[in-house]
């Protein structure tokens, strides 16, 4: 077959699996950094660190060129599923670079791109899979002159975690003079204090000096311990074992010795299990990227045999595909929206409405995109999101408004009244909330922690005994975090 004949089954898988991205996700709010995302695009503003200016320009970009009715989450996620079909074909290109077959290269990218963590960070608004986008442009172009420009992009334009490929990306280009194109790269970053001297939305402790700066851009520093089972487990749990052992299979078929693949995946897997954030899985693909380049190659041995093997290979693949898509698919989960409308639906009319991590980015994306509850003031207890900062100690009104605050527990003030912390004893009528009634998907173990802490205070102002044990069980049946777990625990048991 033609180059150019094979030119349009790249583009058919390209255009599949974007269109996979697309069908596997929902058009409502994640529970993670999908709301964030979207506000940040909308109006070019600075999420957390390290702010990602490139994927902001280019979130600002898309709104602009793609005619959706309204700029809400369901028009970002089609630039998600764009970053999935171009994904592939730059995977494509990237495995040809590692010598294996034209058909050995696709059937690698499809693979990688329907791996569970991969599939599950393009169906989302996530800047991971805008990442893997540069990573494998770097790849792709590893022994032309653009080489140490386009590794450099993907780390200061996509994700710092980009670094662990250098063992993978490195040539004797970056011995050359083209290594000063790297550093054009890191002006990027310069978007960061000059945007936080403007009025935002989103700002993040405006990191407006050097100072400041150097402490946005360091605030996770400290996630960093000791390895352990964290980074194995999360590998396991999204990725599957069917998918796993596909991967296991075709790396070991391969009978090649890639040292650059291999010192990656290692960097890779250890600082999976050094870094200690709860969504572990939305950076395994620093991981999976190594590993499926090298399966790529198994797949090109396996896939250059008889018809034995290549039925193998064929039925290899079709196993990690379904298995992948199975575990990254999110189609029902609406959980995060549920949550996010009950809480303000609680607030009581033109009350102060403080909120806290998550719930803020979901607050902000409903007030501003949706429209929703025009008379509420809302403020962050983190003093990143919105325009006026509570105080660190909530009174009961402020200025005549009502307080209300979704994290009050070490507040005198204010006692838990439904869902929400406010001066108020009223009697709750919990029909009015829907995650009670919630039949839908959990995808996000933040989502089902938090509906788990939900149960929990329901259970705390419930007076019958059976029903209070009914509000318990159900609590603990979400809780999926050992952490969220100590601390519902340690609330059904103080109060």
């Amino acid at each position: 077959m033609t180059h150019r004949r094979f030119v349009y089954f790249v583009l058919t898988a390209a255009a599949a699996v974007s269109a996979v991205a697309w069908l596997t996700g929902s058009n409502d709010i994640d529970f993670i950094d999908g709301s964030e995302f979207v506000m940040c695009g909308r109006n070019l503003e600075l999420p957390h660190p390290p702010g990602y200016p490139l994927f902001i320009f280019v979130l600002k970009l898309f709104s602009i060129l793609i005619p959706c009715t309204h700029l809400d989450y369901a028009c970002f996620r089609i630039a998600s599923s764009i970053f999935a079909g171009a994904g592939v074909i730059l995977a494509y290109g990237a495995m040809r670079n590692f010598r294996n077959s034209r058909v050995g290269a696709l059937a690698g990218a499809i693979l990688l791109f329907t791996l569970g963590p991969v599939t599950g960070q393009l169906n989302i608004v996530e800047v991971h899979g805008f990442a893997i986008l540069l990573v494998l442009a770097a790849l792709a172009m590893r022994n032309s002159p653009s080489a140490p420009y386009l590794f450099s992009l993907s780390i200061f334009g996509g994700h710092p975690l980009s670094v662990l490929f250098l063992p993978s990306v490195i040539s004797n280009r970056f011995r050359q003079k083209w290594i000063l194109f790297s550093i054009i790269p890191m002006s990027l970053w310069l978007f960061i204090p000059i945007r936080s001297t403007f009025q935002a939305l989103c700002h993040y402790s405006h990191p407006a000096n050097l100072i400041l700066l150097r402490d946005y851009l360091t605030l996770y520093g400290s996630r960093l311990a000791m390895p352990t089972l964290r980074g194995i487990e999360a590998l396991y749990r999204s990725t599957g074992v069917i998918s796993l052992a596909v991967i296991g299979i075709l790396v070991l078929y391969s009978r090649k010795w890639f040292p650059g693949l291999f010192f990656t995946a290692a960097a890779g897997i250890i600082f999976l299990s050094a870094y200690s954030i709860p969504d572990t899985e939305s950076i395994l693909w620093l991981f999976l990227i190594p590993l499926s380049f090298w399966a790529s190659s198994g797949l090109t041995r396996m896939l250059g045999g008889g018809s034995y093997r290549k039925t193998a290979a064929w039925i290899l693949l079709f196993l990690s595909i379904v298995s992948g898509i199975s575990h990254a698919s999110r189609k029902n989960d609406t959980a995060a929206i549920v949550i996010a409308r009950d809480f303000i639906r609680g607030a009581a009319p033109e009350a102060v409405f403080v909120s806290v991590g998550m719930t803020t980015f979901h607050t902000a994306y409903l007030l501003e995109v949706e429209d929703r509850r025009p008379d509420i003031l809302p403020m962050d207890q983190f003093r990143c999101f919105f325009r006026i900062s509570p105080p660190s100690e909530l009174p009961r009104h402020i200025s005549g408004r009502t307080v209300c605050t979704t994290r009050g527990w070490n507040q005198p003030e204010l006692n838990l009244n439904g869902l929400l912390f406010t001066p108020e004893a009223d009697t709750v009528n919990w029909e009015m909330y829907d995650i009670f009634s919630y039949k839908g998907d959990v995808h996000d173990i933040f989502a089902s922690d938090e509906t788990a802490e939900l149960w929990a205070r329901r259970a705390i102002q419930t007076a019958d005994r059976s029903k209070r044990l009914f509000c318990e069980t159900e609590a603990m049946n979400h809780v999926q975090n050992r952490v969220a777990e100590e601390r519902i625990r340690t609330i059904l048991e103080k109060y």
